[in-house]
């Protein structure tokens, strides 16, 4: 039987063994990002992520029961990681009445992606996490079903209204098209890539480069709704 189809009997950890409990599950996210990350979800092996974590197989399944389970909780981490730092901004965006004017809702979705671009530049000290974010947007994975429910689903029905209070319109095809393409400047810096450091002669993106980032992403952003005005 393949290490992926273990099946032995799950025990709960005694009250002493709880914070090694935790470590060892911990220890198995930081894997399965990396191997997960590495490889993809079809290819990646429990074994192989047991092995990097330093823990024996069965204690996989004893934690999350499948490859599947571990994927999901994967993506369940990254969303939790990723909402310490858009919690606050999410919320503004989304209690931003519907009668704001389109100045407002313009700033509002300006500062939505500043935020983001905080967060996408916030991977680049982790990369084993942004790899493992980038495979999941070009592979259907568990992980990938829960990020896209709970993180960029959610993120991309905020803009989209954001979009259309700025063009004062309903939230048509049009409208999700012009988010679309909004939302895939933050492709760029996730995380910041080294090529484009490299033509721009940076060494990273931090302090003036960073808000350099965030003003031409506003720029970009103004251009693509057509705002020469507001």
């Amino acid at each position: 039987m393949s290490s992926d189809n273990v099946s032995t009997p799950r025990r709960r950890p005694s009250s002493g063994g709880y914070a090694r409990g935790e470590e060892q599950r911990a220890r198995l996210i930081e894997a399965a990002l990396k191997v997960f990350g590495e490889e993809g979800y079809e290819r990646a092996s429990t074994r192989k992520i047991a092995q990097e974590a330093g823990v024996r197989p069965p204690a996989l399944q004893y934690y999350f029961d499948s490859k599947e389970g571990l994927s999901r909780a994967c993506g369940e981490y990254i969303v939790e990681q990723a909402m310490q730092l858009l919690h606050a901004p999410l919320e503004l965006a989304s209690s931003l009445s519907r009668q704001a004017p389109p100045e407002a809702a313009l700033t509002t979705l300006c500062d939505l992606l500043d935020a983001l671009v905080d967060a996408s530049l916030f991977s680049k000290a982790t990369p084993e996490r942004a790899r493992f974010s980038a495979r999941t947007r070009t592979e259907d994975s568990p992980a990938s079903a829960v990020m896209r429910e709970h993180l960029s689903s959610p993120i991309a029905d905020i803009a989209t209204r954001l979009v259309a209070q700025v063009l004062g319109c309903e939230p048509g095809d049009e409208v999700r098209l012009r988010t679309g393409l909004i939302l895939g400047q933050l492709s760029a810096v996730q995380p910041f890539h080294s090529t484009t450091l490299e033509r721009l002669g940076w060494s990273d993106a931090d302090g003036k480069r960073r808000e350099k980032i965030k003003a031409a992403m506003r720029a970009h952003t103004r251009g693509a709704l057509g705002i020469t005005t507001i």
